[in-house]
């Protein structure tokens, strides 16, 4: 693994940690100061708990990938199960759905430190680039306009797997 690689993959460990209501708050201050996220996060603790994690029923943009999806929720954690086995990790965050954004990364993190170009594709297409493109929506608004540029930058991150990625692949 190219050291590229490897600091794309940790940046997506970063993410997950980002996104995880589990995180301890100094791993994700950490990981948002790695990222160079927007705001710095005790400046927008407040937002992004508002955005991301507290509402009724759901947050304004959740991070539970079936819910902001509209997808079926047990097909969406069955398939996340079947990927999560198929890469040999285990589900130990019970807390958390295994279709939650933050272990998702872990999982796409995984994928790309094992030079698995189709693995790579497959979440990014069928669940974070869709979940992006929700984000926009939902979070399109000025008072929201912080957390839409944190949604922006996940979403430039994940678009960097795609150039050059599948030549790369084929060297492996």
């Amino acid at each position: 693994m190219s050291e590229e690689d490897r600091a794309i993959a940790l940046r997506f460990v970063a993410w997950a940690r980002v996104w995880s209501p589990t995180a301890p708050r100094e791993l994700r201050e950490e990981a948002w100061q790695a990222l160079d996220l927007p705001g710095g996060y005790d400046v927008v603790e407040s937002e992004y708990w508002s955005a991301f994690h507290v509402g009724a029923p759901t947050p304004p943009m959740p991070l539970v990938l079936h819910a902001a999806l509209g997808m079926e929720g047990g097909h969406a954690r069955e398939e996340w199960m079947r990927i999560l086995g198929f890469m040999g990790l285990r589900w130990q965050e019970e807390s958390l759905p295994p279709d939650h954004l933050g272990p998702g990364c872990e999982a796409l993190a995984t994928a790309i430190d094992r030079r698995d170009a189709v693995m790579v594709s497959e979440i990014c297409t069928r669940y974070m680039l869709p979940w992006c493109e929700q984000a926009r929506r939902r979070l399109g608004t000025d008072e929201r306009a912080c957390m839409l540029a944190l949604t922006n930058r996940f979403e430039s991150d994940l678009e960097m797997l795609g150039d050059g990625r599948e030549e790369a692949s084929g060297d492996a």
